[in-house]
C-alpha cells in the first residue's frame, strides 16, 4: 500500500529534495497568490528560489518589472521570470535560468520543484516546459510524491506539487477567492485592504477608476463615497456599505479593478455559448425569477434530456431577469462555479440559484439582475 502524507508535509518534502524551487504566482495579482510560508521555507533550506510570474501576457511589461523589483528587494538571491504557460511565452528563458543555476553550481543531475497556490498554473508550467501534457492538474493530498516526477532533460527532473494555501485570516481568504465573500463574517475589511494595496502600489489608479480624488486615508468614509458614486442605497436611502464592499471584492477578483487599470474581462478563457436551445422553452415562463422552478419545468422536456451535447455555459436576458445556465457539466459543483464566475464577469448579482438534472444532463441555473454602475 502506498504511504499517504499530509499535503503540507508533501510540499515541504518536495522543497527539501529539490535544488531549485519555482514559486508560481498569477501576474494579475502576485501579492495575493504568493505563498510567503513556502518562500521562507525554501530560503531556510538554502534552495534556489525562482519566482515564475505566470499569465504575464495579461499584464503590461512595466507592471511586471515593478513586481520583479519588489520580489528581488525582498529576496535578493532569487530570480524572477515572466511566463505565459498558455501562450508558451518565456518558457525558454525559464529553462535557461534553471540550467544556468545548475551549471554554475556544478550540479549534474538537477531536481526542480514547482509550488504555489491552487490554480496559478503549476501543471501548465510543467507542460509548457516539456512541450507535452506531462503533469496532472488538480493534485490532492494523498498522491505519492514519486509518481509525479517529469523529465525536462535527461539530467533534469521536474516535480509538480499540490496547491496549498498558507494559513491566513479571513480577509486574505476572501481577497484570494478561497472563501466566498457571501460566507465571510466581515466583507468591509477585505474591501478596504484591496483599496489600500492598489492605492499603495499606484496612487492614481483609484482616482481614475472611481472618477474622484482619493485621499491618503483608506477608510469607511471612502467606502461611503464610492457607494454614493455607484448609487448603492438601502431601502431607507442610506449608503449600502455591504453592497459597495461586495462590488469592490467582485471587481478585484474578476480583474476589472486591479493594479494596472487594464480591464481583463477580454482575457477570460472560458467562452460562453449560445443557450437558445434551452431558453426557447422559457419564453413567457411565469416563474423566470426562480431557478428551481425553471429546472422543474425543463425536466419535462424530453428533447433536452436525451440530446447529445458538450458542456455549455451561457446567459440570456428573459423578461426582467438575467438567466445563466450551465448544462451537461460533469458535476453540480462545477456547474455552480461556472455560473457564479460568469455572473461575476458580467456584473450580475444572483438572487436565485439551483441545480438538478434534465434527463442525462446535469444543469445548474442562476438568476439575477444587472448591477448598476454609474462609473
Amino acid at each position: 500500500m502506498e504511504n499517504k502524507i499530509p499535503m503540507r508535509r508533501m510540499v515541504h518534502k518536495i522543497i527539501y529534495e529539490c535544488n531549485i524551487v519555482l514559486l508560481v504566482v498569477d501576474a494579475r495579482d502576485p501579492e495575493t497568490t504568493r505563498n510567503r510560508a513556502l518562500e521562507e521555507y525554501t530560503i531556510e533550506k538554502n534552495k534556489k528560489l525562482i519566482y515564475v510570474i505566470n499569465k504575464s501576457d495579461l499584464v503590461p511589461k512595466k507592471i511586471l518589472e515593478k513586481w520583479k523589483d519588489n520580489f528581488k528587494s525582498e529576496n535578493p538571491n532569487s530570480s524572477v521570470v515572466f511566463v505565459s504557460a498558455k501562450e508558451k511565452l518565456g518558457t525558454k528563458m525559464l529553462r535557461d535560468e534553471i540550467k544556468a543555476y545548475l551549471n554554475s553550481n556544478n550540479i549534474k543531475y538537477g531536481q526542480v520543484g514547482i509550488v504555489g497556490y491552487p490554480n496559478v498554473g503549476k501543471s501548465s508550467i510543467i507542460n509548457a516546459l516539456t512541450g507535452k501534457k506531462s503533469a496532472r492538474s488538480g493534485l490532492t493530498a494523498g498522491l505519492t510524491v514519486g509518481e509525479q516526477w517529469v523529465k525536462l532533460t535527461k539530467d533534469i527532473k521536474l516535480l509538480d506539487s499540490p496547491g496549498i494555501i498558507e494559513p491566513k485570516d479571513e480577509d486574505e481568504l476572501v481577497i484570494s477567492g478561497a472563501l466566498r465573500y457571501e460566507k465571510a463574517d466581515d466583507i468591509i475589511s477585505p474591501a478596504l485592504k484591496i483599496l489600500q494595496r492598489i492605492h499603495t502600489f499606484d496612487n492614481t489608479i483609484l482616482n481614475e477608476y472611481y472618477g474622484f480624488e482619493i485621499g491618503e486615508e483608506i477608510n469607511i468614509e471612502l467606502l461611503e463615497k464610492i457607494g454614493t458614486k455607484l448609487n448603492f442605497l438601502t431601502k431607507d436611502g442610506k449608503i449600502d456599505i455591504d453592497r459597495t464592499s461586495k462590488s469592490i471584492i467582485r471587481e478585484f477578483q474578476n480583474g476589472k479593478l486591479n493594479y494596472h487599470r487594464m480591464n481583463l474581462k477580454k482575457y477570460e478563457q472560458k467562452r460562453t455559448k449560445n443557450i437558445d436551445f434551452i431558453t426557447k422553452y422559457l419564453q413567457n415562463f411565469p416563474f423566470i425569477n426562480d431557478a428551481d422552478q425553471i429546472i422543474s419545468h425543463l425536466e419535462n422536456i424530453d428533447e433536452l434530456g436525451t440530446m447529445n451535447t458538450r458542456p455549455v455555459i451561457g446567459m440570456k436576458e428573459l423578461d426582467d431577469a438575467f438567466v445563466i445556465i450551465s448544462f451537461s457539466e460533469k458535476s453540480r459543483d462545477t456547474g455552480r462555479k461556472k455560473v457564479e464566475e460568469l455572473a461575476r464577469m458580467s456584473d450580475i448579482e444572483l438572487y436565485s440559484l439551483g441545480g438538478g438534472r434534465v434527463g442525462k444532463h446535469r444543469i445548474y441555473i442562476g438568476v439575477g439582475e444587472k448591477i448598476k454602475n454609474t462609473i
